[in-house]
């Protein structure tokens, strides 16, 4: 029986310190939830020590849970301490004496604890030498009931806040107007909109077929809507007749507005400014009730069915018709900027853009006029809203709402053509850019004013002018833009005046500069027939020298805003601005030496300049990219296009004295930039202390003072004066 008792001892005490392991794995799983907690929380939730109750005499020596007794977790940071943490001193967990001792938890805190799961504990007395179920010696029955845990499952010290919940944004507005289209709503709308149809019936197809009198159709329909208002103010009050209430007010408010409409358009009973003037009455006290009642969905379901419902009483797509929608437009700004509805600003703008556009591409003849006024008024409304409204409606929504003013006035002009066309556009664009320029705007606005005009002179440029006219003028906007963008160093000036300068570069490639042109002679539009073409020559030199200052004020604006920098990160942006100006300057010194002497002789010896200017510029850029490598490189491409224009191009094309002076020009130059390159590079190296050198005292070391200067320079160099003080020593 030795034997197995000295097994069972070791057992025995293998389970202690597992037990002893587990607990403090326990509590240091407690400490880091108490160090996530919060101290302040931590000292309030610190659960009061207590001790555990030791087994009592004669009990069942495997409690089962309601019969344990409580396990106190071990003391917090105010109470007894672990051994081995070094900030809290304190009462330790006792050791075992010897290796194997059993420990029965009487050091402990709290005295012995219960459950331990190892001999020595209560479920050790009843089942020696098991440490868990699963592992039992031979000759022990496998107990039925469930074995506590090994290690002790103390509660959490600290209570920890359970994660906040997710932030709700809500339905968006198109699911909550869905959700609120219940089966009465639904139906009592569309019963509203049949409605409308039968009064629009009644006024336009009535006096088609001669039924009744044109009085007559108007009196029935004005004092049907009336009757359909009152009713609606009368069933409001009643809650559950609202919904009908809000039908009925906009089937009246919308057929007294059709009603005007067809008295003034359809029947003349009304002079167009005293109807418009009645439109806009009756509309603004039609949208009383919706802002009284404050449901953007009668305001909006009046002004939409309406607008959508007016071009069948005008009897098409006249100016008119603009003026109407427009009036209801301005009835409905005001509670848009006093309810913030953005779907009513929505509405009452679409119908003028829609209608002033389609009016735009049908008016011909006398109607053009007043068209173009009907267009104006459109834009100036549209501005007009937008700018406050910028402060009652999100941003982006004010934004849309000046954009799309300018729509009508652009399709009037592209509509119109010629100069009387670019009137309107030029117009717009003038407004629009005043807008840009106002301060005190918000920036989103005035991002968007500055756009929208962009594109408005864009067109207006597009449709007055053709040729090279159009194509120098496009590339002058462009350079103006891009200047202005260096100056204020702003993006948004550039990236406009790119987009005009590429659109002018590539009218310039197509038209004015082709490459067959350069490469080629004789060839259109340079020559034809054998007869030099003067006004194309003076177009080209004019084309040529605006596409080359363009490329060179892309490049300076662009490293001023901050988008262009001498590396290669920006190498897809300053390559192309790089061969744009080489074509500019290759087109430039063609053209005026096609001018000087417009014959073969003119054109090699233009090829030939060409040629050692490219090695010059390249020259250049190998100076200037010592430190830039970009600027290096660029030099080094530059000089082998050169260089593969010299044997692929002038040792073909060229003949003669231009020959001999291309290659000469070209090599010459070519030794002169690689013998100051190389200098260059030296200098730079002794600079940054490189280039060993033999000091003051005859030793190899770097020399003190001042880096070697240029070619030239006064050597007599003067060392700083020492300072004065205290401290320094005289003679």
């Amino acid at each position: 029986m030795s034997v197995p008792m000295e097994r069972e001892d070791r057992i025995a005490a293998l389970a202690a310190e597992l037990g002893r392991l587990g607990r403090r794995l326990d509590d240091m799983g407690t400490e880091l939830l108490s160090l996530g907690a919060g101290g302040a929380r931590a000292a309030e939730a610190a659960p009061a020590s207590g001790s555990a109750g030791a087994v009592a005499p004669g009990a069942s020596p495997l409690p089962g849970p309601a019969a344990s007794a409580p396990v106190q977790p071990p003391p917090g940071p105010s109470g007894a301490a672990y051994p081995d943490h070094p900030a809290s001193p304190g009462a330790a967990f006792p050791q075992p004496a010897r290796p194997g001792a059993p420990d029965t938890g009487a050091g402990h805190p709290g005295g012995p604890y219960a459950g331990a799961g190892h001999p020595g504990a209560a479920y050790g007395a009843a089942y020696p030498g098991a440490a868990y179920p699963g592992q039992w010696p031979a000759g022990y029955a496998q107990p039925t009931g469930s074995a506590p845990s090994t290690y002790l499952s103390y509660p959490a010290r600290y209570p920890v806040a359970p994660p906040a919940p997710a932030a709700d944004r809500g339905p968006g507005p198109l699911r909550t107007w869905l959700s609120s289209l219940s089966g009465a709503r639904l139906l009592a709308w569309t019963g509203a909109g049949v409605t409308l149809l039968g009064v629009v019936l009644l006024l336009a197809l009535a006096a088609s077929r001669g039924w009744f009198s044109p009085a007559g159709r108007v009196i029935a329909g004005a004092v049907l809507g009336v009757a359909l208002v009152g009713l609606a103010v009368r069933l409001h009050g009643r809650e559950s007749a609202r919904t009908g209430a809000l039908a009925l007010a906009g089937t009246g408010i919308a057929t007294l507005y059709l009603v005007v409409a067809a008295s003034t358009a359809l029947y003349g009973f009304l002079p167009a400014v005293a109807g418009l003037l009645l439109a806009l009455l009756v509309a603004g006290g039609g949208l009383a009730p919706a802002d009284r009642w404050d449901s953007q969905l009668l305001a909006g379901g009046a002004v939409g069915g309406a607008a959508v419902l007016a071009p069948v009483v005008t009897a098409g797509f006249v100016p008119l018709l603009v003026g109407l929608v427009l009036a209801l437009q301005v009835a409905a700004l005001p509670v848009v900027l006093r309810r913030q509805w953005p779907w009513l600003a929505a509405v009452a703008a679409a119908g003028p853009v829609l209608f002033g556009s389609l009016t735009a591409l049908v008016s011909s003849g006398a109607d053009r006029p007043w068209t173009i006024a009907a267009v104006a008024a459109v834009l100036v409304v549209g501005l007009v809203s937008a700018v406050p409204a910028a402060r009652a409606l999100p941003i982006g929504r004010a934004a849309g709402l000046l954009v799309t003013a300018a729509v009508p006035a652009l399709v009037v002009s592209a509509a119109i053509g010629g100069w009387s066309g670019a009137a309107p556009a030029a117009g717009a664009a003038l407004l629009l850019l005043l807008l840009a320029a106002w301060p005190r705007l918000d920036r989103v606005l005035r991002i968007s004013a500055l756009a929208a005009g962009s594109v408005a002179l864009f067109q207006a440029t597009v449709v007055a002018l053709d040729g090279a006219a159009e194509t120098a003028v496009l590339l002058g906007q462009a350079l103006v833009l891009v200047v202005v963008a260096g100056v204020l160093r702003s993006r948004v000036p550039l990236i406009i005046g790119g987009a005009y300068g590429v659109v002018g570069v590539l009218a310039a490639l197509a038209i004015q500069m082709p490459p067959v042109a350069l490469a080629m002679f004789p060839a259109s539009p340079f020559v034809v027939g054998g007869q030099p073409q003067m006004p194309a020559l003076v177009a080209g030199i004019g084309v040529s020298a605006l596409v080359l200052a363009f490329a060179v004020s892309v490049m300076v604006s662009a490293a001023r805003v901050g988008v262009l920098t001498a590396d290669l990160r920006t190498a897809q942006l300053w390559v192309p601005a790089g061969l744009v100006a080489l074509y500019g300057g290759a087109g430039l010194v063609l053209t005026v030496a096609l001018l000087v002497s417009p014959d073969r002789t003119g054109f090699v010896a233009g090829h030939a300049v060409v040629s050692v200017s490219w090695t010059i510029v390249a020259l250049v850029l190998l100076a200037r990219g010592i430190s830039r490598p970009a600027l290096r490189i660029a030099g080094l491409v530059l000089v082998a296009a050169a260089v593969a224009k010299l044997i692929l191009f002038d040792l073909v094309a060229l003949d003669g004295i231009a020959r001999v002076a291309a290659f000469l020009g070209a090599g010459l130059v070519l030794l002169a930039a690689g013998t100051r390159y190389a200098r260059l590079v030296a200098e730079a190296e002794a600079v940054d202390g490189g280039a060993p050198a033999v000091g003051p005292a005859g030793t190899a070391g770097p020399v003190q003072g001042p880096p070697p200067g240029p070619v030239g320079a006064d050597d007599t160099r003067q060392a700083p004066p020492a300072p004065e003080g205290p401290g320094r020593s005289e003679g």
